[in-house]
């Protein structure tokens, strides 16, 4: 079991859409979720559409390395692929920002996308 905040972001089709989607399948597979609010952020690196975001915490009955793989096939089944990734049109991106209190991605960490959701739990 860990404990897992993993950042939601979508910047292409119906970006609030595709974000709440993702949170109600989290919340199907996660045990005592928090979810933050839907909202919407520049993109981090100044070279794309605004993002919709959120951010939810829970914890997973498995390890972190089983939810990251089944996050990135999510992803693939809600239309994420190379060709997309090159365009910079991001259906949805499932990231697992910190696991049982450590930071995993301190990049996201730091950054408004993240933060603003992160602080709402």
């Amino acid at each position: 079991m860990v404990s897992v905040v993993i950042g939601i972001g979508s910047n292409f089709g119906n970006r609030k859409e595709n974000v709440e989607k993702a949170m109600i399948w989290l919340q199907s597979i996660l045990i005592e979720t928090k979810c933050s609010a839907v909202y919407e952020t520049p993109c981090a690196s100044n070279s794309g559409k605004n993002y919709m975001n959120a951010v939810i915490s829970g914890v997973y009955q498995g390890t972190g390395f089983e939810l990251e793989d089944i996050l990135k096939e999510k992803e693939k089944e809600m239309g994420r692929n190379h060709l997309r990734r090159e365009a910079g049109e991001v259906p949805i991106d499932l990231d697992i920002v910190i696991c049982d209190g450590e930071i995993l991605k301190k990049w996201d960490y730091r950054q408004k996308f993240f933060r603003i959701g992160y602080l709402q739990l």
